[in-house]
């Protein structure tokens, strides 16, 4: 009885839970459709930045902590330039200068100018004086631009005294050639060549030039050998 009665019952569960079953089946073996649908996520290897590539970068940031780190008087440049000329025209220049490095690649500074001045030709026999204020800014290590504003007391005849003086500015501007020496304070020597903005303007009474700093006595061009 019992037997007949167990049979029945385990034929109705097999019966309910054959569906199930199969769906199970059904979607173990069904095509992954999500899949298709959402783009394929590609592993990207990382970009392993290599020492050299950081290099010029870590050096700016060095070279322009260091600089920053200077102590005022390793910031400091001095010297100055002079020249002796002799024969019918004789002139001897002693020129000190003062610098400071506002940047790297600036540096700014004063000076001052004493002048014995002779010509047998110009009648000219005096002493001249001054001073000037520059900025000397370096585009590579070997050239620099130098802008210039010398006031120099010279002598000028008037119509009314023979060899008066009178004060006359010169606005410049050139390049230079620099050679490091590697001194403390001097630190190279400067072969400059200037152009005097103002050199026709510096006339006497007579219509002679009374600057006595341009090339062959009569040009705008100015030619200097510095140290700074």
């Amino acid at each position: 009885m019992k037997s007949k009665i167990l049979l029945p019952i385990l034929f109705l569960l097999a019966v309910l839970i054959s569906p199930s079953l199969m769906a199970q089946n059904d979607e173990y073996y069904r095509p992954d459709s999500l899949r298709k649908d959402q783009p394929e996520r590609k592993e990207v290897p990382p970009v392993e930045r290599r020492p050299q590539d950081q290099k010029p970068v870590l050096a700016e940031k060095k070279k322009l902590d260091d600089f920053k780190n200077k102590k005022f008087i390793d910031r400091v440049r001095l010297g100055g330039s002079f020249g002796v000329s002799l024969g019918t025209l004789t002139n001897i220049n002693v020129s000190p200068m003062a610098g400071y490095e506002l940047t790297e690649s600036l540096v700014g500074g004063v000076g001052a100018t004493v002048m014995y001045f002779k010509s047998k030709w110009a009648g000219v026999d005096a002493v001249y004086y001054g001073g000037r204020a520059f900025l000397m800014y370096s585009i590579i290590p070997e050239l620099h631009a130098i802008g210039e504003v010398e006031a120099l007391n010279v002598e000028a005849d008037t119509y009314k005294k023979y060899d008066a003086r009178k004060w006359i500015t010169s606005p410049m501007l050139g390049l230079g050639y620099s050679q490091p020496i590697g001194g403390r304070f001097i630190k190279a020597l400067h072969l400059q060549a200037l152009y005097n903005f103002n050199y026709d303007n510096q006339v006497d009474d007579y219509g002679n030039n009374v600057n006595p700093n341009g090339l062959f006595l009569g040009q705008p061009i100015v030619i200097r050998l510095t140290f700074l």
